[in-house]
């Protein structure tokens, strides 16, 4: 029987961080990840390193991203939460996608208050992933638990989460053969498990779905 995987995704760490591997010089837009997708590369992935008795099945999929507010553009927000409409379909239970608001700063234009788009930025998606791994690890329903982003400031979540005992926790990452910083990993207080995906991961895993 396959062991159960849950998958913590930093969606944007892990859409930029490929689409600028294996993409370059195209819009990032163009190269979305489909979460599910993914999930199933990175269980695929995962798989081809162990033998039959520590095959994995994706079981579960928590997706945190940012969102561009209203105000910076209709457009945007609307595919944005079209995107979760279109990746949650079908898996009901198996994929949830959170949506936490950018932060910007502020200027005025002719009296009219408006964001300014260079200034936006993620603010406490990490600390969502960070919980949601502890969470995963500790609640007993699931043997793997993977976390899926570079950011180095979620190792003490890695290092909490694997602490616990319940579940395998490990991280998973794209490799490439010709830049040297994909070989590492997310420093730990114990070395964890790092799945190594690569550009034929990446393209199995985009969007094929064109948000007009």
């Amino acid at each position: 029987m396959a062991l159960k995987m849950a998958v913590v995704v930093d969606y944007q760490n892990v859409h930029l961080t490929g689409a600028g591997l294996y993409t370059p010089g195209c819009p990032p837009e163009d190269a979305l990840i489909d979460p599910y997708r993914f999930a199933n590369q990175l269980a695929q992935a995962r798989n081809a390193t162990n033998d039959d008795t520590h095959q994995v099945e994706v079981s579960r999929v928590e997706v945190f991203r940012g969102l561009p507010i209203p105000e910076d553009g209709h457009d945007a927000y609307r595919r944005n939460q079209a995107q979760k409409a279109q990746w949650t379909r079908g898996h009901h239970g198996v994929v949830n996608v959170t949506l936490r608001p950018l932060k910007y700063s502020w200027e005025y234009i002719d009296g009219v208050r408006r964001p300014i788009r260079s200034s936006r930025q993620e603010k406490g998606v990490d600390v969502l992933c960070a919980l949601m791994l502890v969470d995963l690890a500790r609640c007993g329903l699931y043997d793997v638990v993977v976390l899926a982003s570079r950011d180095t400031d979620l190792a003490p979540a890695l290092d909490n989460a694997a602490r616990t005992g319940s579940a395998k926790v490990e991280a998973a990452k794209w490799y490439h053969p010709g830049v040297p910083s994909t070989r590492g990993r997310i420093k730990t207080e114990r070395r964890l498990w790092t799945t190594s995906m690569t550009e034929q991961h990446f393209l199995s895993s985009l969007d094929p779905i064109d948000y007009i």
